[in-house]
């Protein structure tokens, strides 16, 4: 490829060999399946690449007995910039096959979230070239498992790490996301009698109470509440199951709730909620999760060097934007007591899906930014941070609901 640089719409030009380099190595990433549960792969091949840079390694385990890995000497870092090496499970063929079009890279995991895996990269060998002691620095890059499913490797490395603050890799187009919902997931058995069904009327339809159940959510009140980032809060149902009986009255039918919470909610009194609603349809609750939101205060030191830093790469700072799912980030809140933004290049739209895609333009741009903040002035601004007012929200042995 020519060494001719590609100019984007703001900050310095990019050269097409940083293009081609970060190009390269997320398609030979996005080459290495490694769903939740197979991540062994892509973490050998991580530690081999970081071998041979000479950088150290080690790796913390996670609950569910694989292994999470960091690179860099600190212990108990000021920042822990962490990218999953997971994906989803695709139900496609040809998921881990790249397909190329100039700077643009189509695959599973190019977007979520092997392109932030690559800037992570590029920006180690970076420091690396240009002499600096990883291991000196008080910062870490750490690479967790687990993501899609269950969430334990970050929370592993939030315990074991413990940062002042932490940078959770995903699509946010270089802006910062500064605020990310909450999230109660919980079961409704929605109670019936059961019925021959071809005589109805000596049943009572769970399926039918269910609806009603669902028809009757708005009563939550949860609208109410509305953050500028991330709208107002939201209750819906994603799945109904009825069993598989056949010519049969249901006499249960089981929903799932998501409640995806604001800052300012409260998740004991949004349980209370569902549970009270639940019982005018005499349905029980089975609560799966239930998580806190969380916000990053404007004044925090990591939002001030991720804006400089942002901003010296891009031609200004970018505009926050609210995160409306769960991420690593909330594992390091809520169990490494850390200040933490998501933050990564491309766009999550197309994530989870065939057209999943990146333009590595993004990568290179993510990449500088990362050496600007693994630099010794932005450093330094961030370990002289006062420690956090607030402990962790959970001790080491303990989970979320």
């Amino acid at each position: 490829m020519s060494t001719t640089a590609r100019t984007s719409a703001a900050g310095a030009p990019v050269t097409a060999a940083a293009i081609e380099e970060a190009r390269d190595t997320l398609v030979e990433a996005i080459s290495i399946p490694s769903p939740s549960g197979g991540e062994g792969p892509i973490v050998a091949w991580l530690e081999d690449w970081a071998g041979r840079l000479g950088l150290t390694t080690r790796r913390v385990p996670a609950e569910v007995g694989r292994d999470n890995l960091v690179i860099g000497g600190a212990r108990k870092p000021a920042l822990a910039i962490v990218a999953h090496l997971d994906t989803i499970t695709p139900t496609w063929a040809d998921a881990t096959v790249a397909r190329v079009d100039g700077p643009v890279v189509t695959g599973l995991g190019s977007v979520d979230d092997k392109g932030g895996v690559v800037a992570c990269m590029l920006a180690a060998k970076r420091l690396v070239e240009a002499g600096v002691d990883l291991d000196a620095l008080p910062a870490v890059l750490a690479f967790s498992v687990d993501e899609e499913s269950g969430g334990s490797g970050s929370r592993s490395l939030a315990i074991d790490l413990r940062p002042r603050f932490a940078i959770a890799l995903e699509g946010t187009e270089l802006r910062p996301g500064t605020v990310e919902c909450g999230d109660l997931e919980a079961l409704l058995h929605v109670r019936g009698v059961a019925a021959h069904g071809s005589l109805v009327e000596l049943g009572q339809n769970a399926a039918h109470a269910a609806t009603e159940l669902i028809a009757a959510l708005p009563a939550l009140g949860l609208d109410a509440d509305r953050h500028p980032l991330l709208g107002v809060a939201r209750a819906s149902v994603t799945e109904i199951n009825t069993g598989d009986g056949m010519n049969i009255v249901p006499d249960l039918c089981t929903l799932r709730l998501r409640v995806r919470m604001v800052p300012g909610q409260d998740l004991a009194e949004a349980i209370g909620r569902v549970e009270r609603l639940a019982e005018r349809f005499g349905a029980d609750v089975q609560m799966v999760e239930g998580t806190v939101p969380f916000e990053l205060p404007d004044a925090s030191p990591l939002r001030r060097q991720v804006d400089a830093a942002t901003g010296a790469v891009l031609g200004a700072p970018t505009d926050p934007i609210g995160i409306p799912a769960w991420t690593d980030a909330h594992n390091f809140v809520d169990f490494g007591g850390s200040e933490a933004m998501v933050f990564g290049p491309g766009s999550l739209a197309t994530a989870h899906t065939p057209a999943e895609h990146i333009d590595v333009t993004e990568i290179v741009r993510c990449t500088d930014v990362f050496v600007r903040l693994l630099a010794e002035p932005s450093l330094a601004a961030l370990a002289a941070a006062a420690p956090r007012p607030d402990a962790p929200r959970y001790g080491q042995t303990e989970v979320a609901l």
